[in-house]
């Protein structure tokens, strides 16, 4: 049971339900973290018929509530389809990808699969272009989402003789060795991106983190807030005890896990899963069992508003703070993802006032340039590295059902 519904049960047993209690409680009920046993049911947990008992899932009593306070449980639950349910815009971590490598292509390669730090070193970038060059090297073939027809190519150095075979992408996503694959080029394509940010590969927990420009110094980056025009805000710090004043013995970073998903046969989305990373020093990771309770410190503190304030600023450091994410391989093939939240409408009971802030800056607006102004985002910089062969396509800990609607 949560801090928050604990309160309010306290606060029930010692006065009574106002409307924000009653909202809270009620929500609680339907969301099923607990339930009101009434009538036969409240004698069967040794309580009186007229009581109110208020049990979890696993039958445990958490309160019993008689005379008015019962009846006054009662009179709110019978008249929750009434006053208490709003229509609401529910946003997601889901960002809509608009265009994705309609083909990949594959030649036979003068590297083997355990060679591609090596195959890595040959490749040819076209001088002073955004494009980013994701590849992998499978049974002496190498796969990528240029097209490796032409000669003078950027991966003409890997390449021997053989005949060079494009592939339909959809026709690789119903087929699961080849899905892996692919699933390994978007990942290593999501590297390059990041890198180009300025942010670092944890590839232990496969998420992306900022790292200090200078050890022992936080590190701050400008972005356009939900409400704002421009801000800026820490992404790696030092906490300060509030009471004391003296710095904590652990860092700060704000990290990110990004992955893409296949929602239907022919349309993908990109989740943002906001993250953090602690350690000792800015650089050395502290150790696991003591980094738990300072996230869930963190996250504790961290509700609808506050998930939605993290989401909204990596689309928005990510971006540029533009309309699109574009991941440029050539002038036909690249990755166009809106930076859109999807929504929905919904009929529900809402959630707490000082939580249902407003979003002003849910869509921006399209600039009147063009697309190769639009690419440039991504910058010349070093990409953060490539994820382990393990690692690579199938990333386990980041299911579809771990990215949150933010309620």
């Amino acid at each position: 049971m949560s801090e928050g519904l604990d309160a309010v049960l306290k606060r029930v047993v010692s006065g009574g339900l106002d409307e924000e209690d009653t909202r809270a409680l009620l929500l609680a009920v339907q969301q099923k973290q607990v339930a009101l046993a009434t009538g036969e049911r409240a004698v069967a947990f040794g309580a009186n018929a007229s009581d109110v008992v208020v049990i979890t899932g696993d039958n445990n009593i958490i309160v019993v509530l008689n005379g008015e306070k019962a009846e006054e449980i009662e009179r709110a639950v019978q008249g929750r389809g009434k006053a208490q349910y709003v229509q609401d815009t529910v946003y997601s971590t889901f960002f809509p990808v608009l265009q994705m490598p309609q083909y990949v292509y594959g030649a036979p390669c003068k590297y083997n699969d355990s060679e591609e730090q090596e195959a890595k070193k040959v490749i040819i970038p076209t001088a002073g272009g955004p494009e980013i060059y994701p590849f992998l090297i499978r049974d002496r073939m190498v796969f990528c989402f240029q097209d490796l027809t032409f000669h003078n190519g950027p991966f003409r150095e890997l390449i021997r003789e053989g005949k060079v075979e494009r592939y339909d992408a959809i026709d690789w996503w119903d087929e699961p060795d080849r899905m892996h694959w692919y699933m390994s080029l978007l990942n290593r394509s999501l590297n390059k991106l990041t890198g180009r940010k300025g942010l670092k590969l944890d590839k232990e927990h496969h998420r992306y983190y900022f790292a200090p420009e200078t050890l022992g110094q936080a590190r701050r980056v400008s972005y356009r807030p939900l409400n704002q025009s421009v801000s800026e805000r820490n992404v790696v710090w030092q906490p300060i005890a509030k009471k004391t004043g003296t710095p904590r013995p652990y860092w700060l970073h704000l990290a990110v896990a990004l992955q893409f998903h296949r929602v239907a046969s022919e349309q993908w989305c990109l989740s943002i899963r906001p993250e953090m990373r602690v350690t000792k020093d800015g650089s050395e990771p502290l150790d696991s069992e003591k980094i738990g309770s300072r996230v869930t410190r963190q996250k504790s503190r961290m509700y609808n508003y506050g998930l939605l304030t993290e989401v909204n600023f990596w689309r928005d450091y990510l971006s540029g703070s533009k309309p699109k994410i574009i991941l440029p391989f050539s002038k036909t093939q690249k990755i166009i993802i809106s930076t859109s939240m999807m929504q929905s409408e919904v009929n529900w009971l809402g959630i707490p006032e000082e939580f249902a802030k407003p979003f002003k800056n849910v869509d921006y607006e399209t600039d009147p340039f063009d697309e190769d102004e639009l690419i440039e985002l991504l910058g010349d910089d070093e990409d953060s590295g490539e994820w382990d062969e393990q690692n690579d396509g199938d990333r386990k800990d980041l299911k579809a059902d771990d990215d949150s609607i933010l309620f």
